[in-house]
């Protein structure tokens, strides 16, 4: 049945496929759909002048590619004289750890990478400051630190309102909603911003006439536009404007307490073993509330299955099965957006509960420009089927919040690996010369969510199953090992391999809120605390950033790398002098620098630099004014990343999240592997991409502050 109907659609949409198959490199308009931020939701448009527009430029595209095939050729043909090979391949395994490698290849255990070590060389790669994967892609891109690329976290913070946003993208909308009676008719275009600076090696490479295809790498949404191919990655969001937001449904009432990164939905009984409720779409942009569409399930308890109809799609799952990815369109009017999501029965017997993953923007139909040139993405689909497409795609917080268990996350996981693989030996069959850069996320996400496996002690085993996964970062390193041995097999000779990972992994036992620090230590005040004498305590809630008395606060924190300065002038109701701001630092580093964690008599944290030294460059007013480098074991705590003062100023991490890397840099270095010796006896991220353009007789530009790591120092 669902066959039968996915058959009826692609019919009907014959314009993206027409789109898909026009030749590699050609640029078409993006579909006339837009994304407005978190909380407003989609403004949606189209038309027939839209499409016939459409087709006419893919025409005179089409035309036009024999001419800017000849003019590609010329270009390259001097300036690649020098080149040491036509072809570089990055295979990007995000957080894989040189300790854990190095491990099981002294057991035997990877025996691929052992024989590209001696093939080539291996070596531990340092990470960037901070060490985390949206700034550390980036300076694998640009060849340059933070300072250089303006992307310091996964969260920056909002100078007026003190609330943490985004840091790599910025996305406002343009134009009015577009009504005529009840019915809407459009309008609300978005702008869409990269936050990162500097050129990626990939646009450097298609000036001098070298294509690449770009599969995932963090940090490319919206993507650039170059002479070559990019599926974006880390940042794009949900259907609904979010970085993701799973829904899970139970024939019981929710349960008590927060629900971060997803919602609780109730199923209501509508017949016997039948019941009904509604799967969550964008907001409508009248702002009339959420697009929604009717969800029914039918349970079948002799045949332990249930039967679920949506959006005119029927489909039937048993238990421990994910559904194919469902296309579902929300409507308002004239506005649509089109998405795909998984079901996954999460309890079969009473209470009957179901598992929905965030609502993705439909690769077939994107909602959004989520790849270069715009029918990459569809024609993607195509070739392999549907996708994940959002930016943090496993579903992490499902997890974290037991809505799902640990072999719902791994199948998840695994399955959006699969894709990818897929979608990476294509290019690797096609992309004869240039550059083939790919990044796969299981090898972060799992360490993430089963570092607590490693650690009988690990405060995040309390409650939870401690055995049945335990092998499964074990198992995780032999599939990256089983990878690799495939991509190699996918070589041709004269290839230049480059295996990559952007950092580390240790173990998250202890979360450290400086928020609390400080407003136990003077730096910090909320709208209740008295101007005079102790403190009340917390009690067990939680303070937002809206209860802090900001005229009255000199230091705080968000995001998970460092803490901000709150300057006159600067930030909003801002208290320090400008002439002050350098004392303060001082004293802050001293006193943070060695702090202690008195149940676990040991320092939280080892380091603290200051941004203006450690982070030089053209944007480094926009960094926090001190990186914080936490000791392994702890990190930043969960609610100091979204700008709370907590009861605590360090506590247990229990959540399933039990493993990370946003600790001091100099502890979670990444790793290198190649499969042609280098020389660089220790390798930056920051040098790669001027490596790879070293690999084609490129210079490196002079901006860059990485060196090749085929040259001697």
């Amino acid at each position: 049945m669902l066959g039968q109907l996915r058959r009826s659609n692609n019919r009907k949409r014959w314009f993206p496929l027409l789109c898909a198959v026009i030749g590699t490199g050609l640029c078409l308009p993006s579909p006339a759909l837009a994304y407005i931020g978190p909380g407003a939701g989609f403004a949606l448009g189209g038309s027939f002048l839209f499409a016939l527009v459409g087709i006419l430029l893919a025409i005179g595209a089409l035309f036009m590619w024999p001419i800017r095939l000849l003019i590609r050729s010329l270009r390259s043909r001097g300036r690649l004289k020098h080149a040491r090979t036509k072809r570089v391949v990055v295979l990007g395994l995000d957080g894989l750890d040189p300790n854990l490698c190095r491990r099981w290849m002294r057991e035997g255990r990877l025996p691929n990478f052992s024989r590209l070590q001696e093939q080539g060389g291996f070596r531990p790669l340092h990470t960037a400051m901070p060490a985390m994967s949206p700034v550390a892609w980036s300076s694998f891109a640009t060849g340059v630190h933070a300072g250089r690329h303006n992307i310091f976290d996964f969260l920056g913070r909002d100078l007026v309102t003190h609330l943490p946003v985004l840091s790599s993208t910025r996305i406002t909308t343009r134009g009015r909603i577009r009504k005529l009676g009840k019915w809407i008719l459009g309008g609300g275009r978005p702008h869409i911003e990269m936050l990162r600076k500097s050129k990626p090696f990939w646009t450097i490479l298609a000036r001098h006439g070298v294509p690449s295809t770009v599969l995932r790498v963090p940090i490319t949404f919206p993507p650039d536009k170059f002479g070559g191919n990019l599926l974006s990655a880390m940042c794009v969001p949900d259907l609904r404007g979010t970085q993701g937001t799973f829904s899970h449904y139970s024939a019981e009432p929710p349960p008590a307490g927060e629900t971060i990164g997803g919602e609780r939905l109730t199923l209501e009984r509508v017949g016997d073993e039948t019941w009904g409720s509604h799967l969550v779409g964008p907001d409508r942009p009248d702002g009339g509330g959420a697009m929604t569409l009717p969800l029914r399930v039918r349970r079948e308890p002799a045949a332990r299955r249930a039967h679920f109809e949506a959006d005119g799609h029927s489909f039937s799952l048993g238990e421990g099965e994910y559904s194919a990815w469902i296309p579902l369109t929300f409507s308002a009017g004239r506005a649509r957006a089109k998405g795909i999501c998984k079901f996954r029965i999460t309890s079969f017997d009473d209470p009957f509960g179901i598992y929905v993953t965030p609502m993705h923007i439909d690769p077939e139909n994107p909602s959004l420009p989520i790849s270069h040139p715009p029918h990459f993405a569809i024609a993607l689909a195509k070739l392999h089927g549907s996708y994940a497409t959002l930016g943090l795609a496993e579903d992490t917080w499902a997890l974290n919040m037991r809505a799902i268990d640990e072999q719902a996350f791994l199948d998840l996981t695994y399955t959006i690996h699969a894709e990818r693989e897929r979608q990476f030996f294509h290019a690797l069959d096609r992309r004869r010369e240039g550059v083939v850069a790919v990044v796969f996320d299981a090898t972060d996400r799992i360490q993430h969510m089963f570092m607590r496996y490693l650690d009988a002690r690990h405060p995040a085993n309390l409650d939870k199953d401690t055995e049945r996964h335990r092998s499964a970062i074990l198992d995780l390193y032999r599939r990256a090992d089983d990878l690799l041995g495939r991509t190699v097999g996918a070589l041709r000779p004269g290839d230049v391999l480059l295996v990559v990972s952007d950092h580390g992994f240790k173990q998250f036992q202890r979360g450290v809120n400086l928020n609390t620090w400080f407003r136990e230590n003077g730096y910090l005040y909320l709208k209740d605390d008295p101007r005079d004498g102790p403190l009340p305590p917390l009690d067990g809630r939680k303070a937002e950033p809206r209860d802090i008395d900001w005229p009255r606060t000199r230091a705080y924190t968000n995001g998970l790398g460092g803490a901000y300065l709150n300057i006159k002038g600067r930030e909003r109701d801002g208290c320090v002098e400008p002439a002050a701001a350098q004392a303060l630092k001082q004293e802050l580093i001293g006193r943070l620098r060695g702090l202690r964690d008195d149940e676990r008599s040991c320092e939280a944290i080892t380091e603290v630099w200051d941004s203006h030294e450690a982070l030089a460059g053209p944007y480094v007013d926009n960094a926090p004014d001190l990186i914080i480098g936490y000791r392994t074991g702890y990190r930043a705590d969960w609610d100091a990343a979204v700008g709370r003062v907590a009861g605590q100023a360090i506590c247990d991490n229990t959540r399933s999240w039990s493993g990370d890397h946003c600790m001091d840099p100099r502890q979670v270095p990444g790793i290198l592997f190649s499969n042609i010796p280098f020389a660089k006896k220790q390798p930056a991220l920051v040098d790669l991409a001027p490596s790879i353009l070293e690999l084609f007789g490129i210079p490196a530009p002079g901006h860059m502050t990485g060196s090749s790591i085929f040259k001697e120092p």
